[in-house]
């Protein structure tokens, strides 16, 4: 009794806590393995998005290798957060360090009115 392990799909969720503290709302979202390169982060009418991608390299021999096992995400991956409509993206950073992004949004108590998507610069934070 032999199953094909190689056909089956693996959907990888991104696993994320969000708190507020002190007027911040902190998101950390675990990404394990991603480079800054593959991630991005989009803030729109009040809701934050992530999408990260991971390709696979391609092995010359591709055609020949039988998998046992496959679990390893390859792919685009998407999740969204409302964050409030008060939020403006001067005030949204974002940091990824060990496989974990950080987002830290300054909530702000004057209304966004209209404000068009803005793209996140994402920070690599390097430990000496």
């Amino acid at each position: 009794m032999s199953k094909d392990f190689s056909k089956e799909t693996y959907s990888e969720v991104m696993r994320a806590d969000m708190r507020e503290k002190n007027g911040q709302l902190l998101i950390e979202i675990e990404l394990p393995g991603y480079s800054k390169e593959n991630i991005s982060a989009e803030l729109e009418g009040g809701i934050l998005t992530i999408h990260a991608r991971r390709n696979e390299e391609l092995e010359s021999d591709m055609t020949s290798t039988h998998y046992l096992l496959r679990e390893r995400f390859t792919g685009d991956m998407k999740r969204s957060f409302h964050v409030g409509d008060n939020v403006h993206q001067k005030d949204v950073t974002a940091q990824l360090k060990d496989g974990i992004l950080s987002i830290i949004i300054i909530k702000n108590e004057n209304s966004v009115e209209g404000e068009k998507r803005k793209l996140i610069d994402i920070q690599n934070v390097i430990q000496l």
